[in-house]
């Protein structure tokens, strides 16, 4: 570790040189960073390396699975080259190779009429292959398409933001280091979407996403790089409490945490290097088993940038300052009022979702919107003063019609649109609630606006309008400005998996273990069984309760164990689901268990978190025999504003 004196004396050379601290310190890691580089991983390190910085996206590595130190050839494609063209040269690639290895397979390695690059490739399987080594290796050969031209791109755009991702990640007790991922997920492209719906500089999918953000039709904070670095910082802190080391933390981002357990369980270990490795779970892919080595050299790639690729040019930063906004308002009321452009405030609000930019919904009242420039908190009021009360809305705006669905009435209507029953009556022509027929078209107005409220303020409209607005705004996001989006594909890697750690699986001897949420009447449910014939499997009283963590033995009838863990995994997620479309978890907290808690009042003690939850965030913590002073993490638990 570096001394003070050390330190600022490199800065005082580094300022004299006009560089960077970035730039200074790239090829020293701290010794102490919590990111091991294992030798047994160092040729996966180094062919990831190769693929970020040599390797263009107009060519590609054939290339053994699992040796990545055995690359059999770089592809090279003209840039007009069809994608059905190009997967035929790499599918008659494979087959030259397939061919190859049979014939080292017949010969048993022997090296006769082998070309120098036939003999490299005979070397790679060491003296000792035997035929069913090469047979084996046939499966095994795959493509990586290189990355090396948005690796630079990225680069170049994380000068915008990477500075900010590394305060938020030290805010949050995240190891900075962690804002290299984007490098793998993304490109640094905020605006970046998968073919599976992963979307953002941090690939969250949409699931998993809903716990720590709003995604909906009118916002999806995925895509905005602050709220996302926020969502993803809390993701690494639940995974990293969960597995326990910082490189499992960050192979739980791509495969779950969950996953990550079980391979620690089975192998005994927590080394990164032995579960990579050794572990065979069943959705353990390629992806997975190569996500630490890619953020590793995505790392080394990021923190050497001039050794691989040259002095790099940097965009301007885009200055911004978030605002408040105390209202339902349309985007172009505010773009008039700021004196702004719209195309800049599309930019720096990349979250919200065209609707809104094309006029059919308001920017939600709370919602923290960035508008270009340092206006002073005056001139933000100032601003916003100059909106007119008659397009300042009470309630986000509903469609201009409707068309009747079962069970549906007026009042519900109403209250969906954000106007009162009397106005829908009165755009509709009606003085007298009629008999609706479903499939009816219903003109529905807009809600009302300020000023309109302000000439009725004693009216029951105004009241009804007033009730209706929701009283919690979203909470203000972080200041600075955003780099421009620019398009691009992410790097080919498994989006961030679902973040439920539960493991739904039937155990040994048709063994389960109870947890939140769960009846005797679910798993007989599930597993085509009758409630009585679980109590008597499993000696219980009429009318006893199961506890929570109790293992209770099944039977199933007509179902298997696969089947009810894919029904047990799929109520939960329902819970889950439901929940997070009205929450999101902003941060975590540890209480100490106080002599008389139970989970049932700890969970209540603290804004009625579900049960279901609690267990999530502690599955070590046995709340059957919870004792004083066991100390337990606790999410904080906000309300979304859907409007």
């Amino acid at each position: 570790m570096r001394s003070l004196i050390q330190v600022g004396l490199v800065l005082f050379v580094a300022a004299f040189l006009g560089l960077g601290p970035r730039q200074v310190f790239a090829v020293d890691v701290d010794e102490a960073s919590p990111f091991v580089r294992p030798a047994a991983l160092e040729p996966d390190v180094r062919f990831w390396i190769r693929v970020y910085t040599e390797v263009t996206t107009d060519q590609g590595l054939l290339h053994d699975s699992w040796n990545l130190g055995l690359v059999y050839e770089v592809l090279r494609f003209d840039a007009e080259l069809s994608p059905a063209a190009r997967e035929r040269r790499i599918n008659e690639a494979k087959s030259r190779y397939t061919a190859l290895l049979r014939r080292f397979a017949a010969n048993s390695g022997g090296t006769l009429y082998l070309t120098a690059h036939e003999r490299r490739i005979l070397h790679a399987f060491g003296e000792r292959a035997t035929a069913s080594d090469f047979i084996a290796a046939i499966d095994r050969i795959r493509f990586q398409l290189g990355q090396a031209d948005r690796f630079h791109a990225g680069l170049i755009r994380a000068e915008a933001i990477h500075s900010h991702i590394e305060h938020t990640l030290r805010q949050s007790g995240v190891p900075e280091e962690i804002a290299a991922l984007p490098h793998v997920e993304s490109s640094f492209d905020p605006a970046a979407y998968s073919r599976v719906g992963a979307a953002g500089l941090w690939q969250f999918m949409p699931a998993t996403a809903r716990r720590y953000m709003r995604v909906d039709g009118l916002v999806d904070e995925r895509l905005d790089p602050y709220r996302s670095t926020e969502a993803a910082a809390n993701l690494m802190l639940y995974n990293y409490r969960l597995v326990g080391t910082w490189p499992l933390a960050v192979t739980a981002y791509n495969h779950g945490p969950g996953g990550l357990r079980r391979a620690q369980d089975e192998l005994g270990t927590s080394d990164i290097a032995v579960i990579v490795k050794r572990f065979q779970g069943a959705t353990f892919g390629f992806a997975s088993r190569n996500f630490y080595v890619a953020f590793l050299a995505a790392l080394d790639v990021d923190r050497n940038a001039d050794k691989y690729f040259g002095q790099l040019t940097s965009l301007p930063d885009a200055q911004s300052v978030t605002i408040q906004l105390p209202d339902y308002l349309p985007i172009g009321s505010v773009a008039k009022a700021f004196h702004v452009d719209m195309g800049a405030l599309t930019v720096l609000n990349p979250a919200l979702r065209p609707p809104i930019w094309d006029g059919i919904r308001f920017v939600p009242r709370g919602y923290a919107l960035r508008v270009p420039g340092t206006p002073t908190g005056s001139e933000v009021a100032a601003a916003l003063a100059r909106i007119p009360a008659d397009e300042r809305y009470l309630s986000q705006r509903g469609d201009a019609t409707h068309r009747l669905r079962r069970g549906e009435t007026l009042a519900t209507i109403a209250a969906q649109s954000g106007v009162s029953t009397a106005r829908l009556l009165a755009a509709n022509g009606w003085t007298t609630p009629p008999v609706l027929q479903r499939g009816q078209i219903l003109r529905v107005p807009l809600p009302l606006t300020r000023a309109q409220a302000a000439r009725a303020d004693t009216s029951s409209l105004a009241r009804e309008a007033a009730a209706a607005a929701p009283r919690s705004p979203l909470p203000a996001a972080p200041s600075p400005g955003v780099p421009p989006p620019v398009a691009s594909l992410a790097p080919a890697a498994t989006p961030t998996s679902n973040s439920d750690s539960t493991d739904y699986r039937v155990g040994p001897n048709d063994t389960v273990t109870v947890q939140a949420a769960e009846t005797l009447g679910h798993f007989a449910d599930w597993s085509g069984t009758s409630v009585a014939e679980l109590r008597r499997l499993n000696r219980l009283q009429k009318g006893a309760a199961v506890g929570l963590g109790r293992t209770i033995k099944l039977k199933f009838s007509g179902l298997d164990a696969e089947r009810f863990a894919a029904a047990r995994r799929l109520y939960h997620r329902g819970l889950q689901d439901s929940y997070f479309a009205n929450h999101r978890i902003a941060a975590t907290q540890s209480y100490a268990i106080k002599r008389g808690d139970s989970l049932w009042t700890v969970a209540h003690q603290h804004g009625d978190i579900p049960v279901w939850l609690i267990t999530e965030y502690n599955p070590d913590i046995d709340f059957g025999d919870m004792r004083p002073g066991t100390s337990i993490i606790l999410p904080d638990v906000e309300p979304i504003n859907r409007q």
